[in-house]
Formats: C-alpha cells, structure tokens, sequence
C-alpha cells in the first residue's frame, strides 16, 4: 500500500512539474511572439520592455533567453542603424556652420612649440593691444578668456568678475601666480607692468557665456585679487568674445557627432557579427 501512495506520488509530481514547464514554454513563446511583433512594427522601447520582463519571469529558460538575446541585438541593431543615419545627416550641417565661422578667424600653430593651435578672431589679431578681455578657441573646440592689464603699478590680479548695470554678474575661478596661465613681466622699453591671467579648462565658470548673453548691455570687468581695476568692455571685444564663443560651441558639437557616428558604426560591426552566427 505505501508503496502505491509513493507511486501516485511521484506520478502527479512528474505530471505537475511537467504541467508547469509546458505552461511555462507557452507563456514564453507568448512573450516572445508578442516583443518580435513589436519589433516588427519598429515599436522598440514596447518591445524591449517585453523582453525585460522576459528575463526576469524566467531566467532559466535558456532556449527562451537566448531568443531573447538575438531580438534585443536586432532591435539594438535597428537603434544604431537610426542613430547612424541621423548623425550623417547632420555632419554636413555642422561642417559648413564651422567653416563659416572660421572665416572670421585666423589659426595660429607653432610647429615648433605649440602641440595644439588655436583660433584667433581676426580684429583681435589684427589689434590684441586695444582688447583687455580676450577669447580664443583651441584646435579641440576648447574657449579660453584671457584678461590682461598693463599700468605703471602691478595690481597682481588672479580673477575676472563681469556685472551689468542690475547687478546680475559672473566670476571666473580664481587662477594663482604661475609663470604661465598667470604671468606678469615689466617692458623695459615703456616702464609698463603687463599681468595675462587665462582661465582655460572651464575655469572662466561662465564668464563667457555671460558676455555673450549681455553683449547688449554695458558690461564691466572687476580684476580680483589684489588692487582693484575696473574695464568696461567695447563692443569689440564683446563682438569678438562672441565670435569665439560660437566657434567653440559649432566645433564642440561637430565632434560629438563625429564621436557618436563612429560609436554607431562599431557597434553595429559587431550586432551583426553576433546575430549573422545566432542559431
């Protein structure tokens, strides 16, 4: 007798578990079913969703998953694709706005001692003496500012604050004495004290932006951190910051698209590299 109640037993539990995997494979197929036709109607995030729950509901389907795994990659795949497409079509776009705005500049590169050139607008290279604040924009994209000073007196300045008329203003971080992005000499030949800080590397905090924001407005600048000197800009200077400030942001976002066309293109080497072996 008990060893007909374990017979009936182990029977219902092989027919239960049995019930449940067939249940299982249906409620799978299901699923999957369901994402490809997603899929096929280019409903990716929809699709991707179902196969999201798909992995957690029944990691160790591996037959399951591993469909899973090939519609996300053509799914991925298509993403890419989409991706690629768009950055190809605003490539020329960004090019010619950057070669437009290179018309206003000049490149300057020391083969000799520079490892990055940069761009000079063409009014402050023709007359940098006449522009206390200055902008200029590197080979990467990069805007720097520069405020310079020449008196008899050093006022040995470290940091720019720009305000308009209400009060609003910006400060640049503060860059210490360093013989090189902050350096002062004294001409011999006019007895005159030149200080140069640059606030390179996003140090300006701003400053720039400001400018070209307020370019309409009387804007002036504070020299910090020691004796206190005060500009006002000229419309030159302010035309010329502009001018680099366009440049920086046209050549930043052409190398993006470039960085994100060619990030599209090796990924898609490799998406159809792992679906043309999927079996």
């Amino acid at each position: 007798m008990k060893k007909l109640i374990l017979h009936l037993f182990i029977s219902t539990t092989v027919l239960l578990i049995l019930s449940a995997c067939n249940d299982n494979k249906k409620a799978v197929e299901l699923q999957i079913e369901k994402a490809q036709a997603l899929y096929e109607n280019a409903q990716y995030n929809s699709a991707k969703q179902v196969l999201d729950g798909l992995k957690e509901q029944y990691p160790k389907e591996i037959g399951a998953q591993k469909k899973r795994l090939h519609l996300m990659r053509l799914i991925e795949l298509k993403e890419q694709e989409r991706n690629l497409c768009f950055c190809d079509s605003l490539l020329p776009l960004r090019q010619a706005e950057v070669d437009s705005l290179k018309k206003y500049f000049i490149f300057e590169k020391d083969p000799e001692y520079d490892v990055t050139g940069r761009y000079i607008e063409k009014k402050l290279a023709a007359s940098p003496a006449s522009m206390n604040i200055q902008a200029g924009v590197n080979e990467a994209g990069d805007l720097y500012l520069k405020s310079l000073y020449a008196g008899t007196l050093p006022i040995t300045h470290n940091q720019l604050k720009v305000s308009v008329p209400s009060g609003e203003y910006a400060i640049t971080e503060a860059v210490a004495f360093d013989g090189g992005a902050n350096y002062s000499f004294k001409d011999d030949n006019t007895g005159l004290i030149h200080e140069t800080v640059t606030y390179q590397q996003k140090r300006d905090n701003g400053v720039a932006l400001f400018i070209c924001s307020h370019s309409g407005e009387k804007l002036t600048a504070q020299y910090l951190g020691g004796k206190t000197y005060l500009h006002v800009l000229t419309r030159q200077e302010k035309e010329s910051l502009v001018k680099s400030t366009e440049l920086s942001s046209a050549i930043l976002d052409l190398q993006k698209i470039q960085t994100e066309k060619t990030k599209a293109d090796n990924r898609i080497k490799y998406l159809k590299s792992k679906i043309s072996s999927y079996n």
